[in-house]
């Protein structure tokens, strides 16, 4: 088999072609294009020699992608954190250690914001647990 790093006609980035196919997509604009007409820039018969050199042209600079601090918001950031765990206890210390962090005392509009569906019953639950308590009516805190 021959393997080739060429551009996409359509998007301009590099990629990996197997040249014993006639055509294949492009894995980031979905395009897809003929071998025939393409401009190799690279090619051998070790696919991962193919790829050293992709990695060569580009090299991953994590530098480049990082947002500034400032851009980000930690009321999402709590939200996917939150998503992302299965354990309801460890929901529970997560949202209101957040919450605290984020409003020093939070409410039950805050909760909200976080899980509209579930907000009473995890108020209540985390109330029973001992994990908030209410500092002022309305208010919570850890």
């Amino acid at each position: 088999m021959r393997y080739a790093a060429v551009s996409c006609p359509k998007c301009g980035r590099q990629r990996m072609i197997d040249k014993v196919s006639a055509s294949s997509g492009c894995p980031y604009c979905n395009a897809v294009c003929g071998h025939s007409g393409l401009n190799i820039l690279f090619e051998d018969d070790d696919q991962s020699t193919v790829r050293d050199a992709l990695a060569r042209m580009h090299p991953f600079d994590r530098t480049e992608k990082k947002r500034p601090a400032a851009d980000i918001d930690p009321l999402s950031t709590l939200i996917h954190r939150y998503e992302s765990c299965s354990d309801i206890q460890e929901k529970m210390e997560l949202i209101s250690k957040g919450l605290t962090c984020i409003c020093g005392t939070f409410t039950l509009d805050d909760l909200k914001k976080v899980d509209e569906k579930n907000a009473d019953k995890m108020l209540r639950a985390m109330l029973e647990l001992c994990i908030i308590h209410e500092v002022r009516y309305g208010r919570y805190s850890v």
